[in-house]
């Protein structure tokens, strides 16, 4: 039997409106367990009914700042790694000296590549090493320190550039909406992408800790204010190589909202805050030719660094975001229904789900039957 985590991250709202929907179309059609990877306050309702359904319960006190998150994850990701990120087959000294025995106010010239060197015991911003099979042979084994980087670096074989991690709060400087929640006097981003980015690092750093990538075959990542109006698609008749995502609300790039993952590719899917830090510069360096990224846009951008890009694949959209009536909201308020009684987020969500439940009524299909038309063939 498939065992399933179905995962709500960041935040517990509109319980009073979805969760009867949520017990009976996702953990109990998928017999799923539940993990709440969330943010608390001093006033957290603990006795809300996601709470206490609840197997797992990863909490982090939330700031009035995610800076500070950002800050924590930052430390424990660099904790034991060295402060120079690999660059492999990057030369960023290309162009910036004429002869190999050249130094300048702007190059230090190390000579010789020695095998027992330790790149740390450096402090230059980046380190050049020319291999042994670099093409040029009065360029090869020679190791330079450029302190202040300058110019650009270009992709060249055999050459390796040791660069010093860029901070994560460069990041800030590429807008436009993907890391709101940060506190900043300059580059502040709108919106709260920062703290779902957050999120995803904090769920995978204990998914991992506590063993549970290993413990489950598959793994529903979700939020608390949707309500469903058809039952979740069953995870095991989808291919669990695949990255699973709900077809709309994708914004340029693939929406942030809901993935059904597995034990092959949630790491890939999740790790973006891992590799902004580790990967800092090659990030950094791709990501400052484009403006106005938004999450879903990262996404994209982050699955296609993780080589996964080409396994992600869509299923029906067949819930809706809802918000009660003065209920919080980070981003879109929503549009009141008098019928409902309550606020429906994203009108294009109801519309898309509406659809589904419709065609579905007009089939005359089991549920597993329709899905079977729309995904699993």
């Amino acid at each position: 039997m498939t065992k399933t985590l179905v995962i709500v991250l960041s935040e517990t709202r509109a319980h009073e409106l979805t969760f009867d929907s949520f017990k009976k179309n996702v953990i109990d059609e998928l017999n799923a367990d539940l993990c709440l990877c969330i943010g608390v306050k001093p006033d957290y309702d603990y006795s809300n009914p996601f709470y206490q359904l609840a197997k797992y319960k990863f909490l982090y006190n939330e700031p009035l700042d995610y800076g500070e998150a950002f800050d924590y994850a930052y430390e424990h990701l660099c904790k034991n790694e060295s402060k120079y990120e690999k660059l492999e087959n990057i030369n960023a000294l290309y162009g910036k000296i004429t002869h190999p025995d050249q130094s300048t106010n702007y190059i230090n010239n190390y000579g010789i590549y020695d095998s027992g060197m330790n790149i740390d015991n450096y402090d230059d911003d980046s380190i050049v090493i020319h291999s042994n099979d670099f093409s040029d042979e009065i360029w090869k084994n020679r190791v330079y320190g450029i302190p202040e980087h300058r110019g650009n670096m270009i992709v060249q074989q055999n050459v390796t550039t040791y660069k010093k991690r860029v901070h994560w709060r460069e990041f800030l400087k590429l807008r436009d909406q993907f890391l709101g929640g940060i506190k900043d006097p300059h580059n502040q981003h709108p919106g709260s992408a920062g703290i779902l980015i957050f999120f995803r690092w904090f769920l995978l750093k204990n998914l991992i800790e506590s063993n549970l990538i290993n413990e489950y075959d598959r793994f529903v990542f979700t939020r608390s204010d949707y309500i469903y109006q058809l039952p979740h698609p069953k995870v095991e008749f989808m291919d669990k190589s695949t990255i699973w995502i709900p077809d709309s609300e994708h914004y340029y790039g693939y929406t942030d909202r809901h993935a059904i993952l597995s034990q092959q590719n949630i790491v890939e899917y999740l790790n973006i805050l891992n590799n902004m830090v580790l990967r800092s510069n090659e990030y950094i360096c791709k990501m400052q030719y484009k403006c106005n990224w938004n999450l879903e846009q990262l996404i994209m951008f982050h699955l296609e660094q993780n080589n996964v890009l080409q396994y992600v694949k869509e299923f029906p959209y067949v819930m809706y975001s809802v918000r009660n009536v003065n209920g919080p909201s980070s981003w879109s308020i929503g549009e009141f229904s008098p019928v409902l009684g309550y606020y429906i987020k994203y009108q294009s969500e109801h519309e898309r789900s509406t659809f589904y439940k419709n065609e579905f009524e007009k089939s005359g299909l089991t549920i597993d039957e329709f899905y079977k038309t729309r995904i699993y063939m």
